[in-house]
C-alpha cells in the first residue's frame, strides 16, 4: 500500500471515528432533553422562592421588546425584572421602561449605568443589577432569549431537585435558535447561528453534563446570591471572558450540584451576517481553547464533515487503485448524510417541529466555516466585544490592551418603575 492510501485510509478511520461520536451525542440530547419535564402542580402549587431576573442589556436588540415581554409574561407567582445597561443613554433602557409601563403588575428596575469593575463588561453590568435586585435567588437571562411561560416555574423546580435528586445551586439551559423552523426566511448569518446552536452547542452541553463535567452556558443561569458570594462573588470572574463557565466550574469544584434543565431556551438571532457569526465563534473559540485545550482539541469529534469531505476527495483520487476507495468515498459521503438527518433530528426536537431541508442543506457549510474558526482561535490573542480589544490569556483571562470605546461610565442611577 502507498503512502498516499495509507493517509487516505487514517483520514477514513478518523472521519468514521468521528461520524459515530457525533450521531451518538445528536442521539443522547434528544433522550436527554425528551426527560419528562418537572411541571407545576395544578392546584395549590408549592412554596416556592420569588425569583430576580437580572437582564443585561447592551443596544436594541433583534426583537428585544419581545424577548422582555415575554419574561413579563411568566406564570410565577412572584419575580421581579431588573434591566440595565453599563451606558446610562443606552437606548436599550427605553425598552425597559416601555415594559415597565405595559406591565404593571411586574415590579421593574432599570439601573442606568454601572461603575468600573472589571474587563469583562458583562459581570460589570452585572455588578450593578445584583444590587439592584431584591431576592435571594438571581436568574441570570440575556436580552436576546424569548422563553416560554413556564420558564421560571422549570428551571426553579429543577434547582429544588427531588426525584432522587439533591437540590441544584446553579441551573442552565439548552438553547435553540427561535426562527429556525419558522416561515420567514433567516438571514445568513443567522441560519448558521441558529443551527450550529442546536446542533454542535446542544449536543457538546447535553454530553458535557452527562460526564459530570457541566458547561455552563450565561445567557440563562439560576442560582442563589448566597452561593455566588460563597464560591468568590462577582469579583472572581471580573477579568476572565468565560464568566459563566468558570463560575459553573468554580459551583461544582465546591461541591455544589450543577443542574441541566430539560427546558429549551429559545435565541432571537435577528439578521445576523455571515462575518458576525464568524466573529461570534471565533470568540467562543479562543476562550474554549484557553479554558480546557484537551478538551478543545476534542472538539473535531463533534465536527465529522471535513474529515468526511476530505476522504471522499482522497478516496476518489486513490480510486483508481482498487474499487474498494470507491465504496470509501460513497460511504463518505453518505455519512455526511447521516450527519445532517442525525443534526436535523436533533433541531426538529429543539424547535418543536420538523427544520426545512433547505435550511439543514447548509449544515456542511456552517461545519466547514466552524472548523477553520477552530482552527484559527488558537492563534488570535485579542478579542473584540462590546467596544473593548482586549487580550486573552490562559483561563480566558483578560488584559486591557486600549481604552474602551464609547462613554465614560457613570455612577448607576435606579429607576423605579413603581
Amino acid at each position: 500500500m502507498q503512502t498516499f492510501e495509507i493517509l487516505t485510509l487514517a483520514l477514513a478511520l478518523v472521519a468514521f471515528a468521528a461520524l459515530a461520536v457525533t450521531l451518538a451525542a445528536d442521539g443522547f440530547a434528544v433522550a436527554r432533553l425528551s426527560r419528562a419535564r418537572r411541571r407545576p402542580p395544578a392546584a395549590d402549587p408549592p412554596r416556592l422562592p420569588p425569583v430576580s431576573v437580572l437582564k443585561p442589556l447592551k443596544g436594541v436588540d433583534a426583537g428585544l421588546y419581545d424577548n422582555l415581554a415575554a419574561l413579563a409574561r411568566q406564570d410565577y407567582p412572584g419575580f421581579e425584572l431588573v434591566c440595565g445597561a453599563e451606558d446610562p443613554d443606552d437606548p436599550a433602557l427605553a425598552v425597559a421602561r416601555r415594559i415597565a409601563a405595559d406591565f404593571p403588575a411586574v415590579p421593574v428596575t432599570v439601573v442606568a449605568g454601572a461603575p468600573p469593575f472589571g474587563l469583562n463588561p458583562k459581570v460589570t453590568n452585572l455588578v450593578g443589577l445584583t444590587q439592584a435586585a431584591r431576592h435571594e435567588h438571581l436568574l441570570i437571562s440575556d436580552a436576546n432569549v424569548r422563553p416560554a411561560p413556564g420558564y421560571l416555574w422549570e428551571l426553579v423546580l429543577e434547582a429544588a431537585g427531588g426525584d432522587g435528586l439533591p437540590p441544584a445551586a446553579l441551573v442552565s439551559s439548552v438553547l435553540a435558535g427561535a426562527e429556525l423552523a419558522a416561515t420567514a426566511s433567516p438571514s445568513a448569518g443567522s441560519l448558521l447561528e441558529d443551527l450550529h446552536l442546536g446542533t454542535f452547542v446542544a449536543a457538546a452541553v447535553c454530553g458535557a453534563d452527562a460526564t459530570g463535567h457541566p458547561c455552563v452556558v450565561g445567557k440563562s443561569m439560576l442560582f442563589r446570591r448566597s452561593d455566588l458570594a460563597a464560591v468568590g462573588g462577582w469579583g472572581s470572574v471580573a477579568d476572565v471572558l468565560a464568566e459563566d463557565y468558570v463560575l459553573g466550574r468554580a459551583f461544582a469544584g465546591a461541591g455544589r450540584r450543577v443542574a441541566l434543565s430539560t427546558h429549551v431556551l429559545p435565541v432571537v438571532s435577528g439578521r445576523r451576517r455571515v462575518r458576525d457569526f464568524l466573529a461570534r465563534q471565533l470568540r467562543w473559540g479562543q476562550m474554549r481553547c484557553r479554558i480546557a485545550p484537551a478538551a478543545y482539541a476534542g472538539e473535531l469529534l463533534l465536527n465529522p464533515v471535513p474529515a468526511l469531505l476530505a476522504t471522499a476527495v482522497l478516496a476518489m483520487a486513490a480510486a483508481a487503485g482498487g474499487a474498494a476507495w470507491s465504496l470509501v468515498a460513497a460511504g463518505a459521503l453518505a455519512g455526511v448524510v447521516a450527519k445532517v438527518v442525525a443534526d436535523g433530528r436533533l433541531l426538529a426536537h429543539l424547535a418543536g417541529r420538523p427544520v426545512p431541508w433547505s435550511r439543514l442543506a447548509w449544515i456542511p457549510l456552517k461545519d466547514l466555516l466552524a472548523a477553520a474558526v477552530w482552527a484559527a482561535a488558537p492563534f488570535c490573542r485579542t478579542v473584540a466585544w462590546r467596544g473593548n480589544r482586549l487580550a486573552i490569556g490562559a483561563g480566558s483571562r483578560l488584559r486591557r490592551l486600549d481604552e474602551p470605546a464609547g462613554f465614560s461610565p457613570a455612577t448607576p442611577a435606579l429607576e423605579e418603575a413603581r
